[in-house]
């Protein structure tokens, strides 16, 4: 399945087409990949970010900097000069076995004995003119770890160079990217020299084929993926001697959800050298070879020089152009950061499962023999001032934390601690709650400037759930949503009617997919979900990667979206779903009742299932029925959590379709009710209520055989009102809710039950 997913994601990305070890370059479809990124766009200082020369600042390691002090400009210089002796390494000469295997000799000098050239096949189908089809070679140096062999560690860059309009004979190439071998060579004898032995693999590796399209890179990361391997970090460099001004600073660009990444990278850099770094604010830069190491799912970090060569891909790339004490310092940086991750690696994949009883945290343990074990830190607050909850640090990769409130957030980080008692930077952070799930569906509301859902939607929802007992919350800038919430519900509805929306925050996120960890059940249907998960401007068609929420969420690999493409119905293709049609009353344009448009269109996760395809009245050739048969709801149903998504909203839906739709999902997929299952009343208008006596929740069923409006207080024992749970119109029918009572203090209440203001009236006792 990884192979096949892989293959249909270098498709969209690439836009070409992939196979295990052959690339094939399409003659219209293949561009250079523009390095270039704006030089006016802004940037962010590495020490103006949160955290940065923080609590766990410490001193520098004496071997490290022994190691960065003996980088050599002149050995850097003659490789350069060397690589300039070249000529072109563009990808379709005839030389680049030649100068594969120069490179790998470069290795095998220095007394390294794992060194290979790792080959696959490229077909370029009229590439301006060219056409080629030959074997490509990466230069792959393996460094086996003492301790942790199995973790990986890769650094390089690529070799080959092009240049227009010659790139067959005047290519020199040597800052793009020249500097990189230079770099990752230099590295690497340096490291030999001083006898340096790694506790984790270090992977040297010198890419071929990247200035067509990444295809050594994408190369190497497709068979690290397909093959298990555990890469724990890619240090990419790339153009890293251009600065005609001697300016003391250097980028990192950092990457969607491994921001850590670039961040041990800047801190090493920046201790062990006199250089600052900049953050670039493009965090998913797709043009060097750390890009399909992220696809992939590893964490990634790509150093570029400050000032972009304005001798990019010309023939005057050549040596007299470049900052050689300029590239020593960034190869200092880039030593720095690979040998300060093997002597306080950074914690990994922390993640928070949430229960009843406690919090459970795990991260990705590590056989580094420096490792001494993890620090546990705890807030009340996202980001706040964290309180070490642990006397020594946890040896096993799992912790459990029983605090005492239920129903509230706590947020989490943990610290590497190695031998010498130093803790690396804080791990990400999560959250969790000891949660305490109920029956009740939440339906939260998620539209743009409305502090309450109008009540024309409202009453359409009231409609479509009518006999399911819900929560409602109205999403805004007022507000918001938490843990604290979410954990006392076992299932979700999250509906947006519009194209405008609340954006979530991190701290909403992290809520989410705590509710996911633990077990919850969530349907989303709203118009552009990818926008609203991604939170951000998205190019069709996009591919999600793995670490992204929304492909955690609902395992949507890639989505696509053409504006004009009008809906009418979704056409079921699950067992157990039914055609979902747009009311013919309602639509988003007064010209096209019954239709909607800007619906997301997805590719499906192998792990998820198509539910429902989009169709159109237009014909599929047109640029309304353009769309037609695409996948627009998907669902993952797993013993872990259950997730449904539709691209639409069920505002536009026929009443009843939505109806059956929703009781169908509540009853069928998500399984409701959960927990303890009542008694049905023997007779209308009795009351349910249990647990008694109560502790954290009380549930409350009772049989109404008429509809009207119904009012649920919460008494004390004198009479006086402690809490209005219910007070609305109910129908006909059996009703079941939930409420909290962890802030009740121990004593004696009484539930009362009226119908109408002044009808029919029930109580029960119960004991706290």
């Amino acid at each position: 399945m990884a192979g096949l997913r892989f293959f249909l994601r270098m498709m969209i990305i690439a836009l070409a087409v992939v196979i295990p070890t052959t690339f094939m370059a399409q003659t219209q479809d293949v561009r250079l990949v523009d390095k270039y990124n704006d030089p006016t766009a802004p940037v962010t200082r590495y020490s103006e970010t949160p955290g940065a020369g923080g609590k766990f600042t410490r001193a520098t390691d004496p071997a490290i900097a022994a190691m960065v002090s003996a980088i050599n400009a002149d050995t850097l210089r003659a490789t350069l000069q060397e690589m300039q002796r070249w000529g072109s390494r563009f990808l379709m000469n005839d030389n680049k076995k030649v100068i594969a295997t120069s490179l790998m000799n470069k290795f095998l000098s220095y007394g390294y004995t794992d060194v290979k050239l790792d080959s696959f096949y490229l077909i370029i189908q009229n590439w301006g003119g060219f056409s080629d089809s030959s074997w490509q070679y990466n230069v792959i140096c393996t460094v086996p770890g003492s301790s942790a062999p199995e973790e990986i560690y890769v650094v390089g860059g690529h070799w080959d160079s092009i240049c227009l309009p010659d790139p067959v004979n005047d290519a020199p190439g040597v800052n793009d990217n020249g500097t990189a071998v230079a770099a990752t060579l230099e590295i690497a004898r340096v490291m030999k020299q001083s006898g340096y032995i790694p506790k984790a693999t270090i992977c040297f590796t010198l890419f071929a084929a990247e200035e067509l399209g990444l295809f050594g890179s994408r190369s190497a990361s497709s068979k690290a993926r397909f093959a298990g391997t555990d890469v724990r970090y890619m240090l990419n460099m790339d153009m890293i001697s251009n600065n005609p001004e001697n300016l003391p600073e250097v980028k990192i660009y950092q990457y969607l959800g491994f921001e850590w990444a670039a961040l041990v990278a800047a801190e090493a850099t920046e201790r062990y050298t006199d250089l600052s770094v900049v953050f670039p604010q493009n965090n998913m830069n797709s043009g060097s070879d750390s890009f399909p190491y992220w696809l992939n799912g590893f964490p990634s970090a790509y150093f570029e020089e400050i000032v972009f060569s304005p001798n990019w891909h010309f023939p005057s790339d050549t040596l007299g152009n470049c900052n050689v004490p300029y590239l020593t310092k960034i190869t200092g940086g880039a030593l720095a950061t690979l040998a300060e991750q093997q002597l306080l690696p950074y914690p990994q994949n922390l993640r928070a499962q949430s229960s009843r009883e406690e919090i459970t945290l795990h991260w990705k343990s590590t056989r580094n023999s420096f490792v001494k074990g993890c620090n546990i830190y705890r807030s009340d607050s996202p980001g706040g001032t964290y309180q070490k909850i642990t006397s020594v640090p946890v040896a096993d990769s799992v912790f459990k934390d029983k605090p005492a409130t239920l129903n509230k957030e706590y947020y989490y980080v943990v610290t590497t601690v190695n031998n010498a008692m130093e803790e690396s930077a804080f791990s990400n952070e999560v959250l969790g709650a000891r949660f305490s799930f109920c029956d009740t569906l939440l339906v939260i509301s998620n539209m743009k400037g409305n502090k309450t859902t109008p009540d024309s939607v409202r009453a359409f929802y009231d409609a479509v759930l009518d006999t399911i007992p819900y929560k409602w919350i109205d999403i805004n800038a007022v507000q918001r949503i938490n843990l604290s919430i979410l954990s006392r519900y076992r299932s979700i509805l999250w509906m947006s009617n519009t194209l405008e929306f609340e954006p979530l925050t991190e701290e909403n996120y992290q809520a989410v997919m705590a509710f996911k960890d633990n077990g919850g059940n969530l349907l989303f249907a709203g118009l552009s979900p990818s926008r609203f998960w991604i939170n951000g401007s998205l190019t069709y068609p996009f591919y999600i990667p793995d670490m992204l929420y929304f492909h955690q969420l609902f395992k949507v690999d890639t989505v696509d979206r053409k504006l004009q493409s009008m809906m009418f119905r979704a056409n079921a293709v699950a067992p157990g779903y039914n055609t979902l049609n747009i009311d013919p009353l309602k639509q988003m344009d007064k010209n096209y009742p019954g239709q909607i448009y800007n619906v997301d269109v997805f590719s499906p996760d192998p792990e998820a299932s198509i539910i429902y395809r989009f169709d159109s009245k237009y014909d599929s050739t047109t640029s309304f029925g353009k769309m037609k048969h695409r996948p627009v709801g998907l669902e993952y149903m797993s013993a872990g959590y259950k997730s449904i998504l539709l691209s639409f909203p069920l505002y536009y839906l026929d009443t009843n379709d939505a109806r059956e739709f929703m009781h169908y999902v509540v009853t069928k997929k998500f399984g409701y009710p959960v927990g303890i299952t009542p008694k049905a009343p023997a007779e209308p208008f009795a009351m349910h209520v249990f647990p008694n006596p109560v502790s954290d929740v009380c549930n409350v069923t009772f049989t109404l055989d008429q509809p009207g409006r119904v009012k649920l207080l919460l008494m004390s024992h004198l009479g006086q009102t402690i809490a209005t749970w219910l007070d609305r119109k109910l129908e006909a029918g059996t009703h079941s809710f939930c409420y909290p009572t962890t802030s009740l203090i121990h004593g004696l209440y009484y539930v009362l039950l009226q119908q109408g203001n002044t009808g029919t009236k029930t109580n029960s006792e119960i004991v706290k």
